[in-house]
């Protein structure tokens, strides 16, 4: 692998995803929210080994995947020992949650069973401030928040491991992870033996604050009279929540509001996510989803599609099934692609994208992992249309001209902000992969118990 000398690359790029691996290796490096990309990144370059630990420098899949799953069998969706989709018996709690409620079953069944000593998980601060806690009994983990898309800084989850004595759980999204393992094994070997079980997220990407931003314009709140916000919660997709401090509510709902699919269209991303390929979390133990399937479109509350990748990921989810505190079916891995699609697990647009940028002689992240030549390649003027757009669009954001980009997907966007849709309703509602022969899909009684 080929040694960077420092972080310039990483900054110029506004590559960091904020995972604090580089802070923890060599604390000349501070990292802070940058006024313009709203997204945080190093203030310094920093040293060699800096740039070592750092996912937006290169990331070592091979020799991670070894290092945590030493001899097992590594395929293109990473080590997987089973597959299933899970939802939790408690309502309130997978409502909640928007997504099955499992990640939350699984904290509270490890704390009680005494398998780990504590959690280190986001929880809440204050305004759109989050930041990783420790979390030591089973009642306390219902506190903490769902899943947050906005760009944060990961530092204090990589302190608290190396602070907290005991056996710990690790909540984390997949860059996250990979910054937190290039780190341990680098600079603190010592650590790996406190981690128990990494509960990592199936990915949906990660947005610059602007995407806080512009929903402020379209909703009419002001992003720094936020007092909370939340991702979901309310039914199987959800909805945004964002409670100023006098107490008003501002909701949008993320399938349908137009605003809302302005803000989070991918262009308001971390630069990172574009070349990221590993929304599959190929570093976690147990993987934890929504089930975007055909078969799923049922539920009211919503189900996870759960992956396994060590035997103690099997059998802390059957001890949540002995309790009945979930139900779940163990399915193939091809459901994970048809609930991820090609894109997204196979990295078809992230390495075809990366290609274009060192074409251009930008800085690019080495990312090659387990599921790399197993898609089809994004042609490149496919590539070059999105970068032309993302810089554009950048550029739009730096300026807050958040309500022309609104403009914009009313009208020169339009047709795909509606094609969008018309494959969704294809897919999931007509099944048209099903009526074709392309696919089977899981019969409805399999579901018995599900909501």
């Amino acid at each position: 692998m080929n040694v960077t000398a420092d972080l310039s690359g990483v900054i110029s790029s506004g590559m960091c995803i904020g995972c604090g691996a580089c802070e923890m290796a060599d604390t000349s490096v501070k990292v802070s929210l940058h006024p313009s990309r709203l997204i945080y990144e190093p203030t310094s370059p920093g040293s060699e080994l800096a740039a070592s630990v750092c996912p937006a420098v290169s990331v070592d899949y091979a020799g991670l995947q070894d290092y945590l799953f030493p001899g097992a069998a590594v395929g293109p969706f990473g080590v997987v020992r089973s597959v299933h989709l899970s939802q939790s018996t408690t309502t309130e709690r997978n409502v909640k949650a928007s997504s099955g409620g499992l990640i939350k079953e699984l904290l509270r069944s490890l704390l009680s069973s005494g398998d780990i000593d504590a959690v280190i998980a986001l929880d809440h601060v204050d305004g759109i401030e989050f930041a990783a806690r420790l979390v030591t009994t089973p009642d306390d983990v219902d506190t903490l928040p769902g899943s947050i898309y906005h760009n944060l800084k990961q530092t204090p989850a990589l302190q608290l491991l190396k602070d907290t004595p005991g056996r710990l759980a690790v909540v984390a999204i997949p860059c996250e992870l990979e910054g937190l393992y290039s780190w341990v094994r680098t600079c603190e070997p010592q650590l790996r033996d406190k981690i128990v079980l990494t509960i990592g997220l199936l990915c949906g990407w990660q947005y610059s604050h602007h995407s806080i931003n512009a929903m402020g314009e379209y909703l009419g709140y002001n992003p720094e009279d936020i007092a909370d916000i939340s991702y979901r919660g309310g039914g199987p997709v959800g909805k945004l929540t964002v409670t100023t401090r006098s107490g008003e509510q501002f909701s949008a709902s993320r399938r349908v509001d137009f605003g809302y699919q302005v803000a989070f269209d991918r262009h308001f991303n971390t630069s990172r996510c574009h070349v990221c390929i590993n929304h599959s979390n190929f570093l976690a133990d147990l993987v934890v989803g929504d089930a975007w399937l055909p078969s799923t479109v049922f539920t009211k509350t919503g189900i996870s599609l759960v992956v396994c990748r060590t035997e103690f990921a099997e059998t802390s989810l059957k001890r949540l099934v002995d309790t009945g505190s979930c139900v779940s079916i163990q399915v193939g891995e091809d459901e994970i692609r048809e609930s991820q699609t090609d894109r997204v697990v196979f990295g078809e647009f992230a390495y075809a994208y990366a290609d274009f940028l060192r074409e251009l002689g930008l800085h690019t992240p080495r990312l090659d992992g387990p599921n790399k030549g197993y898609g089809t390649l994004k042609p490149r003027r496919h590539v070059a249309k999105f970068h032309r757009e993302l810089v554009r669009k950048q550029a739009l954001m730096a300026a807050r001209r958040y309500k022309y980009m609104k403009l914009r997907k009313a009208t020169l966007e339009l047709r795909g902000y509606v094609m969008r849709y018309v494959r969704w309703f294809m897919v999931r509602i007509l099944r048209i992969k099903s009526l074709s022969g392309q696919r089977k899909e899981i019969p409805r009684d399999r579901f018995q118990g599900f909501a």
